[in-house]
């Protein structure tokens, strides 16, 4: 069976909102998935949206000493190097965004880059061009600082229509990472990979229920992401 755990941020402060994850909890996060990988069928990947440099700072060694094989970290790429400003909550969350060069490093790693789009905008609310400029362009800038082919998108807030899925496929993405539990248009011609995401306020036992696919967890997450509308 394959799981997706996907998170944003990890740092020891606080911060408005629920997307930051406190190291510690996260090391143990990855004990249980150790174990799972270890003991049972299941197969694990560890995503990463937005590329913050508490990536590079707490979540790097860890998962580098685990058993986790695929690691995937999805900038935003007008954003790389720089702080957070389009973020509604920046006023209250300052946070840096990873660097080209801690990006090359994590590749060098056995980590791989895939396309968050160039400005975190919900691209329902975008015309086919934009959408178009916004998945091209990032992968480009992407495969130019990797020196590697970018195959795999992430779209903001984890939601795509039909119109996200076929212009993806037509630019050449392989695979995208959407939010799990989603009405979606399945495609034969390109993977879906539905994630599980992580907040703050998870701990073990929440870890074992969503890659044991509770329902209970299904539900709680289903109604944090319909607060997303609020920052659209």
């Amino acid at each position: 069976m394959k799981v997706c755990l996907n998170y944003h941020n990890l740092g020891y402060n606080p911060q408005f909102g629920i997307n930051k994850v406190h190291p510690i909890i996260f090391k143990n996060h990855i004990d249980i998935c150790n174990d799972f990988n270890s003991n049972k069928n299941i197969d694990l990947t560890i995503t990463f949206d937005d590329a913050y440099e508490g990536i590079f700072t707490f979540a790097r060694k860890i998962l580098n000493k685990s058993s986790i094989k695929r690691k995937i970290v999805f900038p935003i790429v007008d954003y790389i190097g720089k702080n957070n400003t389009w973020d509604s909550a920046f006023y209250l969350n300052k946070y840096k965004h990873l660097s080209r060069d801690q990006i090359k490093i994590l590749v060098s790693e056995g980590w791989e880059i895939g396309s968050h789009t160039c400005t975190h905008k919900y691209l329902g609310r975008l015309n086919n061009d934009e959408i178009r400029s916004e998945l091209v362009i990032s992968k480009q800038k992407l495969e130019e600082i990797i020196n590697n082919k970018v195959t795999s998108f992430a779209p903001p807030y984890g939601i795509i229509d039909k119109r996200v899925l076929e212009i993806s496929k037509s630019v050449g993405y392989k695979e995208i990472f959407i939010q799990k539990n989603k009405n979606v248009v399945y495609s034969d011609s390109i993977l879906l990979v539905e994630r599980n995401n992580i907040y703050s306020i998870d701990r073990n036992k929440n870890i074992i229920n969503k890659i044991n696919n509770s329902r209970l967890e299904k539900k709680k997450e289903n109604f944090i992401s319909s607060l997303n509308v609020i920052t659209r």
